[in-house]
């Protein structure tokens, strides 16, 4: 069985620039975004300006429809040539895509519209994110532990509901978005008046038969407000906090994440994550001292 991932090159000179779908075997729409993709360059549809690799990561898991066929790919990088099958493909990717620009492709059950996540202390991904028409930005950092975006220049891209050809071709309009903003291709960006917002901690979900989300996304929920039911017993929030993320099925053991909001628009956020490593910073000094 192959391992992967799956690379081709395309357009002038050595890769600057890359697009990964099938990071999750059983979220097709980034494979077939870059299928079409690979189809319209080689059409001769798209005039490349720059080298640009085109990347199926877990062939395997895609063709098995699963998640992942040993572990979860985004959770095991950076990975171990040694390791598992995902761990060992986390490795491989890093190594293919060291220094480019990257865009990897997603889907969810959370949401239909499209939303970029990324580490917002690695230097250049707010901007990134805020070239797109994406209308939410998620900085995952406080729970990132072993996802591609948190070890490089990687943007995720959430497109939309998963298994829908609805959130395939998102997928593709956005990765051309991402290509004209990183000059791949000629052409303006169509970008969006972004929210940003950074994730806290995931909300556990009880053992149960029948969930209900009541809530959506991106929208404050205030302390005390029922926010899901489970078993038909209303569950409440305990403190505010911005719905992330959050489904009924999505996920086996969470609903999604707590998350907070850092501003409307890039300056709003990034005056917001600055104030919070200050304090962050300021924290740890404070302990070494005690």
């Amino acid at each position: 069985m192959m391992i992967g991932p799956e690379r081709t090159d395309h357009g002038p000179g050595e890769p600057a620039v890359a697009i990964v779908g099938g990071v999750h075997g059983d979220e097709p729409s980034g494979v077939r975004a870059v299928e079409r993709l690979r189809a319209a360059i080689e059409r001769g549809e798209l005039a490349l300006q720059c080298g640009v690799a085109l990347i199926v990561a877990n062939p395997a898991a895609v063709e098995a429809g699963v998640r992942g066929v040993d572990s979860d790919l985004n959770r095991a990088f950076p990975g171990a040539p040694d390791g598992d099958r995902e761990q060992r493909l986390a490795a491989r990717l890093l190594e293919q895509t060291g220094g480019m620009r990257t865009l990897s492709l997603h889907a969810t059950h959370a949401e239909a519209e499209p939303i970029a996540i990324l580490d917002g202390s690695r230097p250049g991904m707010l901007e990134m994110a805020d070239e797109l028409p994406v209308p939410y930005v998620v900085d995952h950092r406080r729970v990132a532990k072993g996802s591609y975006s948190s070890v490089a220049d990687a943007l995720t891209l959430e497109a939309g509901c998963q298994g829908t050809e609805a959130a395939a071709v998102t997928a593709e309009q956005i990765a051309l978005e991402f290509l004209r903003a990183t000059d791949a291709i000629d052409g303006q960006t169509r970008s969006v008046s972004s929210q940003f917002f950074a994730l806290d901690e995931p909300v556990e979900k009880p053992p149960s038969a029948r969930y209900e989300l009541l809530v959506e996304n991106f929208q404050l929920v205030e302390e005390g407000a029922p926010f899901a039911s489970v078993d038909g017993s209303l569950v409440h929030a305990e403190v505010p906090f911005y719905p992330v993320l959050m489904s009924a099925q999505g996920y086996t053991d969470v609903f999604g994440f707590r998350g907070h909001k850092l501003g409307d628009g890039l300056a709003e956020a990034t005056a917001a994550i600055a104030a919070e490593q200050e304090l962050s910073e300021a924290a740890a000094q404070r302990g070494q001292s005690g």
